[in-house]
């Protein structure tokens, strides 16, 4: 697959698509001894021109959109701390709990921050499984190399089918979904909370 990618490029790719395709047709001449170590010098001969993947010429790159989800994903620490999606204290500077819980506000920004996380996880879950489902070609290939990439993406499904909650939502829409509404419900309630607030500051100040 990745010879016939090269071969559509250019003069370099062309060259490196038919260099490997003649030494893997060269193992069929071979036997015994001689054709393990030809297997396995042909082997890591693509085992390194997969490590540049992201290198090769080519508008599509091989697991392209794999490759995507991982970046994302690295930005989603697992097990997040308090306040750690949005940032907004740095680790010495966080409320404490117990100043978190006597003020309203905090308590609501709080879990602004959890739920956004939250959702963002869920979103970033589904994007891998589109990823593999539009790599699926790739993704074959990727399993037989080990490719890091795919390992991360695929930690992140497993990570959370393996959760109470998956367990609850029969896919990944639905669990997306569920955690929308808690966000959605969360910052209405929210506004609400405001609102009220602002009217009765209203009506004082017109009393």
């Amino acid at each position: 697959m990745l010879a016939s990618e090269l071969e559509v490029t250019d003069t370099l790719g062309r060259w490196m698509a038919h260099y490997i395709a003649e030494r893997m047709a060269r193992l069929e001449q071979k036997s015994g001894s001689e054709r393990a170590i030809a297997e396995a010098e042909v082997a890591d001969l693509i085992l390194r021109l997969w490590s540049l993947r992201r290198q090769l010429p080519g508008s599509r790159l091989p697991l392209a959109e794999v490759d995507e989800v991982e970046a994302a994903i690295e930005r989603l620490a697992p097990g997040r701390r308090p306040w750690a999606y949005f940032g907004a204290f740095s680790a010495d500077t966080e409320p404490s709990m117990e100043e978190t819980e006597a003020s309203t506000t905090l308590k609501a920004a709080l879990l602004v921050d959890r739920l956004s996380g939250d959702l963002v996880h869920g979103l970033i879950r589904l994007a891998a499984e589109i990823a593999e489902e539009d790599d699926a070609v790739w993704v074959k290939q990727a399993e037989k190399i080990g490719d890091g990439a795919l390992r991360t993406v695929r930690r992140i499904q497993f990570a959370d089918n393996d959760s109470e909650e998956a367990d609850e939502s029969p896919g990944c829409n639905s669990d997306v979904k569920r955690r929308a509404t808690a966000l959605s419900s969360v910052v209405s309630a929210l506004v609400a909370a405001l609102e009220a607030e602002e009217s009765e500051l209203s009506d004082e100040s017109r009393g």
